[in-house]
């Protein structure tokens, strides 16, 4: 079985990729190669790397946006990322520091820089010890309930909903040690469940608990907590927040806290619609039928233009391929991006892998 890492280089100079493809300091890595920002978009979401590489200067999506579109994408938002640009001014750099990528390189670049580069941040990401894959990322992300990652000492991640619930910007890390978060007659359960735990994987916690908010308050939740079988060389737990359903009703049952952690632990959980449902069937019926009003929410003929836009084609080539006029093209990427609240076709894209309705 093929352990290499796997990085994706977006460029566009064809000199500079031809050097890359002679390193020898590579041939450990599995490398995939696209030579424009919209090509590189969908390449990153069938390639799945493990880290991006990307030049500044790239058409007919520079490389901001494509970092900007794929961090909105919720599925490639853990990975390191590294900027290149030739001539890059300090200006540049900041930019493109300021925007959260990992490294920014000016070009022309010393071939054991970049590889140092690379080495640098695959060691430092995996000292966080939480790559999921990009599957894991999508539910993580997208679950209306709150889920976190944690250690026995710390929460190493938190997704948007558990931000919300603790009243704090859900566009930032939480950074709170566990007895900050749990009140403390709960965090003695979990630990001692936690102690439990680490000699038998197969344990759950399923419990009622009471969390501390960000303004000072106190909420009561139901926890379903599991170890992270994803990654078995460090200790670490997933935890899965739902409501207090009723008073008779204030944990889940042992069977469906199971369900939940096997779902969430699993190393190659797929994202397909019978999952979803799934999972949206146990905690949330209401977002079931939201995702079905969702997928529905662009035209075939506008999905057709938004599909051909993503691959970074000219109008005039999208006409020719869909046998319209270049108004018409037009006319359906202004509905485009009147539906999904945009300002051009590039946010347009980014809204539809928010809501999951590209299928690349």
């Amino acid at each position: 079985m093929n352990f290499q890492k796997k990085i994706l280089i977006i460029d566009g100079d064809p000199y500079f990729v031809d050097e890359l493809k002679k390193m020898g300091i590579f041939d450990k890595y599995h490398i995939g190669f696209s030579s424009d920002g919209a090509a590189g978009i969908k390449k990153a979401m069938e390639f799945n790397p493990d880290l991006i590489v990307c030049g500044v200067d790239i058409e007919p999506v520079d490389g901001y946006q494509v970092y900007n579109i794929l961090r909105d994408s919720l599925l490639l938002n853990e990975i390191p990322f590294i900027f290149l640009k030739y001539n890059a001014t300090l200006e540049d750099i900041r930019n493109g520091m300021n925007l959260g990528a990992d490294d920014f390189l000016v070009k022309p670049v010393d071939p054991s820089e970049l590889a140092r580069s690379i080495e640098m941040r695959f060691q430092k990401y995996m000292a966080n010890g939480y790559k999921f894959t990009r599957e894991f990322n999508t539910l993580f992300e997208l679950s209306p309930n709150g889920i976190i990652v944690c250690s026995q000492k710390a929460v190493l991640r938190a997704n948007g909903s558990l931000k919300t619930l603790l009243k704090t910007d859900k566009r930032k890390p939480l950074n709170l040690r566990i007895g900050d978060l749990f009140e403390s007659s709960s965090l003695q359960k979990i630990k001692n469940w936690m102690h439990v735990s680490l000699k038998n994987s197969n344990i759950v916690f399923n419990d009622s608990v009471i969390l501390n908010d960000f303004s000072g308050g106190q909420l009561t939740m139901n926890l379903v907590m599991a170890s992270n079988t994803l990654h078995p060389d460090f200790e670490q737990f997933i935890g899965f927040f739902t409501p207090i359903f009723t008073q008779n009703r204030n944990v889940l049952s042992d069977k469906v806290a199971s369900e939940v952690c096997n779902l969430l632990r699993g190393e190659k959980i797929v994202f397909a619609n019978n999952l979803e449902e799934k999972i949206t069937k146990i905690f949330s019926p209401a977002a079931e039928s939201s995702i079905k009003r969702s997928n529905s929410l662009f035209t075939k003929r506008e999905n057709q233009v938004l599909y051909l836009s993503l691959e970074g084609l000219p109008i005039k080539i999208i006409a020719d391929k869909l046998s319209i006029s270049t108004r018409t093209v037009e006319k359906y990427r202004s509905q485009l991006m009147k539906k999904s609240g945009a300002n051009n076709i590039v946010e347009v894209i980014v809204f539809s892998l928010k809501n999951g309705l590209i299928k690349i």
